[in-house]
């Protein structure tokens, strides 16, 4: 979907591309399909990079550098990368229906599932209005401080204390 509405979009992106990054699939599945043949399919072989794997310590320079960071997964447990985009002041464009949308919160645009031209529009709209990519930046980072490991971890260990308390 996020090809499909690249697509769409790239004419008015002003000559901004697409970075897909992480590891590609060796063989096409239901979750992870190559991208490569539909690039070439919609004629965006110039305007799509692969980088491939990239490393930890890589990451939050990926991030920063970013105009915005798009999610559109509808099937995410949780959504860490949005977590670290928004972390490092990056807008996210997130899927309605998942936890993607908390986790992203006021730091991002949300665009219904499976809608390549509303995700058309919500790109467009970060490289054109940059008052609101400066707004959601900003509440990004202050949304992203409600998450820590900390806190996950003291919570977790709550709930195993209330599982085995109602047990006992």
């Amino acid at each position: 979907m996020l090809l499909e509405a690249y697509g769409l979009a790239r004419e008015r992106l002003g000559g901004l591309p697409l970075v897909l990054a992480g590891r590609l699939p060796e063989r096409d599945t239901l979750f992870a399909q190559d991208p490569r043949p539909l690039i070439d399919r919609l004629g965006l072989a110039g305007s799509v990079h692969l980088p491939g794997w990239v490393d930890e310590a890589d990451k939050p320079a990926l991030y920063s550098g970013a105009v915005g960071f798009c999610f559109p997964s509808a099937y995410e447990g949780f959504g860490l990368p949005v977590l670290e985009a928004i972390s490092c002041g990056t807008p996210a464009i997130v899927a309605s229906g998942s936890s993607l949308e908390e986790v992203a919160g006021a730091g991002g645009l949300v665009v219904p599932a499976g809608d390549a031209p509303a995700l058309a529009e919500a790109l467009v709209r970060l490289v054109r209005e940059p008052g609101l990519r400066e707004d959601l930046s900003r509440a990004g980072l202050q949304h992203a401080q409600r998450f820590s490991w900390q806190r996950t971890a003291a919570q977790t260990l709550a709930a195993y204390e209330q599982a085995l308390q109602s047990v006992g």
